[in-house]
């Protein structure tokens, strides 16, 4: 309850006094509280002091489904309870809250002489969970049909730019994270943890309502960041070309990427 000279107060100052004590235990607000029942004024703010973390740590807990598998409860928590003291919500949607945490995870878990020791593949599931998650969420748009393609006129390919679906995502991981993450969708055992020879790209996409990842390899990466950045598919040929021998036809080989990727929903519809 407010005191009873609350009317002297701006709401913006008795919010402002609140928002304080609940990201950071400010003591300013108590003086804002009368306690007509039993309960102090800190007990009293101190519900809404929990009930921020609580639902934050929550929020935490649902976006990043496998990294809270891969590191258990307690461990989860603890590292989720020390990023939302660092991290505060800044939007009003809490869809959007965790969106810095796979980058904080690898920061927080890469000195193998701290307590918590170097653990690169625990930052990387974050980011497999959240970049899934926002292919889940992201906006819809049609998938380009192979009818389009094939009703483009010859001296179309010369310019045409293929969009990518807007929930198209490319991550780079430089451990066997994949192996990880099937072996907990699976409730298997969780292999050791390996690091890659060379870091491995995958793509995240939704299609028909879910989604997806797979690998690919560093050739196919090449140009689906070349169609992601808007060249043309004539410049994706002519950048496949500088990794094919001589002998083999860059044409062709965009020309059986794009069938690929036209099937599983990758690009969406020209305007």
């Amino acid at each position: 309850m407010l005191p009873l000279d609350a009317n002297s107060l701006s709401l913006e100052a008795l919010q402002s006094r609140l928002q304080g004590h609940v990201l950071a235990g400010d003591a300013s607000a108590l003086a804002d509280v009368v306690c007509v029942v039993p309960g102090s004024a800190a007990q009293r703010l101190g519900i809404y002091h929990h009930a921020y973390r609580a639902r934050l740590q929550e929020t935490l807990r649902d976006s990043f489904g496998h990294t809270l598998l891969y590191l258990g409860d307690e461990w989860f928590d603890a590292l989720s309870t020390e990023f939302i003291e660092a991290h505060p919500s800044e939007s009003a949607n809490l869809r959007w809250y965790g969106g810095a945490y796979p980058d904080w995870l690898a920061q927080r878990l890469n000195d193998a002489d701290s307590a918590l020791g170097d653990h690169p593949e625990v930052g990387e599931i974050a980011r497999l969970d959240w970049t899934m998650r926002a292919a889940f969420d992201g906006p819809d748009a049609p998938v380009l049909a192979l009818a389009e393609v094939a009703a483009l006129a010859p001296e179309a390919w010369a310019t045409v730019v293929f969009k990518p679906h807007p929930t198209l995502a490319l991550i780079s991981l430089r451990c066997n994270t994949l192996s990880l993450w099937h072996a907990l969708d699976q409730d298997a055992d969780v292999p050791p943890v390996e690091v890659l020879p060379s870091p491995m790209d995958v793509v995240v996409w939704r299609f028909e309502e879910r989604p997806h990842f797979r690998s690919v390899a560093p050739m196919e990466a090449a140009a689906l960041r070349a169609v992601m950045q808007g060249q043309s598919f004539a410049e994706t040929c002519a950048l496949l070309a500088e990794w094919l021998p001589e002998d083999e036809n860059a044409a062709a080989v965009a020309g059986g990427h794009l069938r690929r990727w036209i099937d599983e929903g990758l690009l969406a519809s020209q305007p």
